[in-house]
């Protein structure tokens, strides 16, 4: 068994490593702090972070404990078969790159929604407000526990590289990530992202490399600990191995769905930079993925199949072994980086689900921007502090299980359906994404909880007789929950009167911003802007001005106009 002490001759390094880091988290909180004039300066930087950044900010946000503790503790513990945990997200993430991130950066500019219920009341002409409502709710309920999930990470990779408890790695790791996020907002979420995820990618870069002049492929000697680890299918057949399959793919599913990777499109600088982003990001994730997958798969040759007692150290103890103190703890500052990096930009979202879209939406609709800057900033310290907390009670709970089920999948079956067909397809109506929530949220739930349901009615014997039934009890729960949601969406929808004049909206997804803003008028403002006739000089009237009175045609105006 691999003694937790290796950690002792390299803590000081560790620690010492991680101080720096703090200092330069610090130093981009301090400064993005000064460059916010508002709301939307705190929750998407003002649209302004560049391509690479955006790239890296993407991936980096998303991958957290799962790549950098998750993945390796999966490869351990299956073998070749974790590579499938790039089966879904990469072709994912390319679509939502292709296909949701100009039609989300351009809507949301021109109507001047900085969230996701924001854009999702605007898109679907919603006057009752439940679609801002539910969503808001799923997001805090969600990204809440997400960014537990991540202090967990922090607070377990503290643990083994110190020595310390693990209840002081959880404060300790909650605290750094809700100061420098409550500094600075998006703009220290999205630098510090950067950094972090530079690291992170050359972490998963040299250990497999260093490992490999160590054991050369290691297929060979996995095959020596057991054939499961080198088949594709770890040794399953039938039905389980293809419902096994289904459910790596299953995880990419998630990507639409999750918030704290949606609004890095709508933060980009200029949509013509969208390509350049999706570029990076792409092959930071092809990267990272196989990368993570060998680190699990040379912590099997180098400690046994029994040689790790918590498949959760993987990556750090196998980092320990390798490499001298002070290069093991830039290593593993790289590991505290990815879970921080996703813990800042889901407490981001969570916070401006309850300022802009709780507070602003119905609580105080003329809130002046400096009073939503400073809300924010308080409520990211409380969700902060209530993160904490629930991570304390899900100390025990391993990182794969708490980010998939708890937090990924949720709102991946949740939002997902809506964020796609809210920009593909002009028939979804309000009444329909609400139902497609509720009915995503309860399955994602209550599938988790399936087989303990099952168990308590006494029905689990009759199940296991199934091998059908055993494979689909035990698929991945965001694959059914997505399914039915989508379902639900596509059904009630299409019994439910759809938006008026939506092909004014589709016009923001369907043309470049140019074609809008020129057209009608011999000056190239459209007639619809003047509102009949008023006498307005084009000049003061901006491109984005333009759109957003294309989009609500005459409603554009309101009495203060007169």
């Amino acid at each position: 068994m691999v003694s937790e002490g290796l950690a002792g001759s390299a803590g000081i390094w560790v620690l010492g490593t991680f101080a720096v880091y703090l200092l330069v988290l610090l130093g981009i909180g301090l400064y993005s702090s000064r460059l916010m004039d508002s709301v939307d300066d705190y929750v998407i930087g003002g649209r302004s972070i560049g391509p690479v950044v955006t790239g890296f900010s993407e991936r980096a946000s998303e991958m957290s404990g799962w790549l950098t503790l998750g993945v390796p503790s999966d490869a351990f513990g299956t073998g070749v078969m974790a590579f499938y945990n790039g089966l879904g997200m990469i072709p994912a993430d390319l679509f939502a790159w292709a296909g949701i991130a100009k039609r989300l950066r351009k809507y949301t500019e021109i109507v001047k929604a900085v969230t996701l219920p924001t854009f999702f009341e605007t898109r679907l002409q919603d006057d009752t407000g439940y679609v801002k409502g539910v969503s808001a709710i799923v997001l805090m309920i969600f990204e809440g526990g997400y960014v537990g999930a991540q202090i967990v990470a922090a607070g377990t990779l503290l643990e083994v590289l110190t020595g310390v408890s693990s209840v002081v790695g959880i404060l300790v790791g909650g605290v750094i990530v809700v100061g420098y996020t409550m500094l600075g907002g998006y703009f220290a979420v999205a630098w510090s992202d950067y950094v972090q995820g530079a690291i992170i990618l050359a972490a998963f870069i040299i250990l497999p490399i260093i490992a490999f002049t160590n054991y050369g492929l290691p297929f060979g000697e996995l095959a020596s600990v057991g054939s499961s680890y080198t088949s594709v299918t770890a040794g399953m057949t039938g039905w389980a191995a293809i419902f096994g399959i289904i459910s790596y793919a299953a995880i990419g599913l998630g990507i639409p769905g999750n918030p704290h990777v949606m609004v890095r499109f709508m933060g980009i600088d200029e949509v013509k930079n969208i390509r350049l982003a999706a570029l990076v990001a792409q092959l930071f994730m092809f990267i990272a993925y196989i990368g993570a997958g060998f680190v699990g798969l040379y912590a099997l040759v180098a400690f046994g199949q029994g040689g790790i007692e918590d498949p959760n150290n993987v990556m750090p103890l196998l980092t320990l072994e390798f490499f001298p103190g002070a290069i093991a703890g830039i290593i593993l500052a790289a590991a505290l980086a990815a879970m921080m990096s996703s813990a800042d930009s889901q407490l981001l979202v969570a916070t401006s689900a309850i300022v802009e879209d709780v507070y602003h939406g119905y609580v105080n609709p003329d809130a002046s921007q400096e009073t939503l800057v400073r809300y924010s900033q308080y409520v990211t310290l409380g969700l902060g502090a209530a993160s904490v907390a629930f991570a304390f009670l899900a100390q025990n709970t391993p990182i794969y299980t708490l980010v998939l089920d708890y937090a990924w999948g949720g709102l991946g079956a949740a939002i997902g359906p809506t964020l796609i067909a809210a920009v593909w397809w002009k028939r979804v109506t309000a009444t329909g994404s609400v139902a497609s929530m509720i009915v995503g949220t309860t399955t994602m739930i209550l599938w988790t909880q399936l087989s303990t349901v099952l168990e308590l009615a006494g029905l689990m014997g009759s199940v296991e007789g199934s091998a059908f039934l055993t494979g689909l009890i035990g698929v991945y729960g965001l694959f059914p929950a997505f399914i039915l949601s989508t379902a639900t969406l596509i059904v009630v929808s299409l019994l439910t009167t759809p938006p008026e004049d939506i092909d004014d909206h589709f016009d923001s997804f369907n043309k470049p911003l140019s074609a809008l803003s020129s057209a009608d008028g011999p000056t190239g403002t459209p007639d619809y802007v003047t509102d009949g006739g008023r006498d307005i000089d084009p000049k003061a009237v901006t491109e984005t001005d333009t759109i957003r009175a294309h989009v609500r045609g005459s409603e554009y105006w309101d009495e203060g106009d007169e």
